[in-house]
C-alpha cells in the first residue's frame, strides 16, 4: 500500500500581487505580532526564505523526481499559503 505526504508552508507564489501581499502581511502583521509574544526574530527570516522557496511547479517536479508517483501542489489563502501533497 502506498503512501501519502502533505507539506503546508508559506507559498511562493508565481503572481506578483500574491507575493506582494504576503511580503506586506510578514511586515506589518505577523512580525508585530510576534512581537507581542517576545518572537519577533522567530519570524523575521520568513520573508527571505519565502524569496527563496521553489514555486508550487517546481515543488512537483521535485517530488515526482524523488520517487513520488504524484505530486500536486494547492495554493491556500489566497495564495499565501500552499500544500503540496504526493504519494508514493
Amino acid at each position: 500500500m502506498g503512501s501519502r505526504v502533505a507539506i503546508l508552508d508559506f507559498n511562493k507564489s508565481e503572481e506578483l500581487l500574491t507575493s506582494t501581499i504576503t511580503e506586506w502581511m510578514i511586515d506589518n502583521v505577523v512580525v508585530p505580532v510576534a512581537s507581542a509574544y517576545g518572537l519577533s526574530e522567530d519570524y523575521k527570516y520568513l520573508k527571505t526564505s519565502i524569496r527563496g522557496f521553489l514555486t508550487g511547479k517546481e515543488l512537483e517536479k521535485l517530488a515526482l523526481e524523488v520517487g513520488f508517483s504524484s505530486a500536486r501542489h494547492y495554493e491556500l489563502s489566497g495564495g499565501l499559503m500552499g500544500c503540496l501533497v504526493a504519494m508514493r
